[in-house]
């Protein structure tokens, strides 16, 4: 029984695969039951659709499997792929009455070599206490390309992943893992990600806003857990070619989820949720903040020291056995941590000139710069202690 496994459950199941049993119902070889995501074969085989989330997961891991087949498996923890490895444990036989072959499939856009996913499949070495894998030889890798794809791919979309910027093109159009030497932010899967929950509504929440049209408008919201004094990011939209006014509403839509159930339906969940926010600060640009406060979107200035919060921002990141993290990232903020994994400092090779000293690379930092943003405002960075002078006498 071949189970697929995913986040992204709806928009997978619904642009990929239901077309592809369809076909196969045309058939007569199988019957689709949509609403639990079931095909079952005439031959007695099943297909069952399964979401990572933690209200599904347990009913997963309650079954056992011939094939488990995880998307985009990098979006999820090494912890959860290692549990689902232990469902792979099918008895059934095939037509001529063999064993069939148990198969874990994994597919992914690589992200760095720091990943989970890299030291497993690439160096055969299990990311929890670095030792190799016993049965690597058993473990496999294909390196696919667009043009592998070519037929069901457009000219366009071809051309949009040419004209990515390094660090996208080389994870989308190339296919390879970066090393991305100088990265600004080292982040630690196990210790800063963490996998999504109900934020309090006692905690002090801010929304970060960086504007763009050719490059994504980002908006971050952000809250603060003052009892474990930590920051968890914990929603992001970005979206680049549409108008600010567009984003308001985008913005307002995503604001209301922040309010109990009960009173997101209302007339005025959007007032509501606003009053939600100590503050929502933004790029300086005063034509689109003026958009947004005529749509009921009331920014300040956001402090947009650049170094300073990056200082800042590493600081609140920084742990060891004595300190906890200060800043966490729920596990959906995907645009979010895309950027954190390739933000990264100019090299004295990168260019011909000479940088100037620790100059960062203005390349796909939308979210990043919004993270500064929220960072600064949620929690301003100490200003620095300056010595008095003092004369002997």
């Amino acid at each position: 029984m071949p189970i697929f496994v995913f986040e992204c459950k709806k928009t997978i199941w619904l642009q990929t695969m239901l077309p592809q049993f369809r076909k196969d119902e045309k058939l007569g070889l199988c019957e689709i039951l949509e609403q639990p995501g079931i095909v079952r074969y005439k031959n007695g085989s099943y297909v069952i659709l399964g979401g990572l989330e933690p209200s599904s997961i347990d009913s997963i891991l309650g079954a056992e499997y011939a094939t488990i087949f995880v998307t985009e498996a990098n979006e999820n923890k090494w912890s959860v792929i290692e549990s689902l490895m232990t469902r792979l444990n099918d008895t059934a036989v095939n037509d001529t009455g063999n064993m069939i072959k148990t198969l874990f499939i994994v597919d992914l856009n690589p992200t760095t070599k720091q990943s989970w996913s890299y030291k497993v499949w690439m160096l055969g070495i299990n990311p929890e206490g670095e030792k190799p894998i016993g049965n690597f030889s058993e473990y496999g890798n294909l390196h696919f390309r667009p043009e592998d794809n070519i037929d069901n791919l457009s000219k366009t979309y071809l051309t949009t992943l040419d004209n990515l910027s390094g660090a996208k093109r080389q994870r989308y159009r190339i296919g390879d893992y970066g090393s991305y030497e100088g990265l600004v932010f080292n982040l630690d899967e196990e210790t800063h990600i963490v996998d999504d929950f109900r934020i309090p509504t006692n905690w002090k929440k801010v929304r970060a806003i960086d504007f763009g049209y050719t490059h994504p408008f980002v908006c971050i919201w952000l809250a603060y857990d003052a009892a474990n004094d930590c920051i968890y990011f914990y929603r992001v939209h970005s979206l680049a070619q549409n108008t600010v006014r567009a984003h308001a509403e985008y913005i307002k839509r995503l604001s209301i989820l922040d309010l109990p159930e009960q009173e997101q339906n209302g007339p005025e969940a959007w007032r509501l949720a606003e009053k939600l926010y100590s503050s929502t600060v933004a790029d300086h640009d005063a034509e689109d903040r003026a958009t947004l406060h005529e749509y009921g979107i009331v920014t300040k200035p956001a402090n947009k020291e650049v170094l300073a919060g990056i200082d800042h921002c590493i600081d609140l990141l920084d742990f060891n056995e004595h300190k906890r993290p200060r800043m966490k990232f729920f596990r959906s903020c995907t645009p979010l941590l895309n950027g954190l994994n390739t933000y990264r400092w100019r090299s004295a090779e990168s260019k011909s000139t000479k940088p100037k000293d620790r100059e960062i690379i203005k390349e796909d930092d939308d979210e990043v710069d919004a993270m500064r943003y929220g960072t600064m405002e949620m929690l301003p960075n100490a200003k620095p202690f300056i010595a008095s002078a003092h004369v002997a006498h």
